[in-house]
């Protein structure tokens, strides 16, 4: 299943493009909607652990694509994504705000004798934490790039 895809350099390894199999669900310009029904077969992926396609039934990804009009709603397709870039988002999604609440809790636990303060504060940090990565999304989906091919 895994080929060469041209929405990624030449340089990056085979092992290193996640593929899902998925039909299309919506067609507008510039984008695509695919549904993917993820089997448990991402276990060979490094973060399986974290990833939340993991074990799901329905995924339904977003794809902005300057060939929107060459697809159509039904048809059937393989999405793709630098597993490294999978790493990264495990990291902005989950590892980063557990560090935020973890090492807050604890400076609090020390700083201050005041219980609901040491657990109301780092809730509020990583209120803000999800807040400014919702401010950044734009960038972050310039980032975090799908491919697309027919299957």
């Amino acid at each position: 299943m895994c080929k060469e895809l041209p929405s990624f350099p030449k340089n990056i390894a085979m092992s290193q493009i996640a593929t899902h199999d998925g039909i299309v669900k919506l067609v507008e310009p510039g984008k695509i909607v695919v549904e993917m029904h993820v089997l448990s077969a991402c276990s060979q992926c490094k973060g399986h652990a974290s990833c939340s396609f993991v074990d799901k039934a329905d995924k339904l990804v977003e794809i902005e694509t300057p060939e929107w009009e060459v697809y159509a709603v039904g048809d059937r397709v393989i999405v793709s994504v630098n597993e490294s870039l999978g790493l990264v988002a495990v990291l902005f999604a989950y590892i980063l705000p557990a560090v935020i609440l973890v090492v807050s809790v604890i400076m609090l636990s020390v700083l201050t004798e005041s219980e609901v303060l040491a657990a109301v504060i780092p809730l509020l940090l990583v209120v803000v934490y999800f807040f400014i990565l919702y401010q950044y999304r734009t960038k972050l989906q310039r980032r975090f790039t799908f491919g697309i091919e027919r299957a």
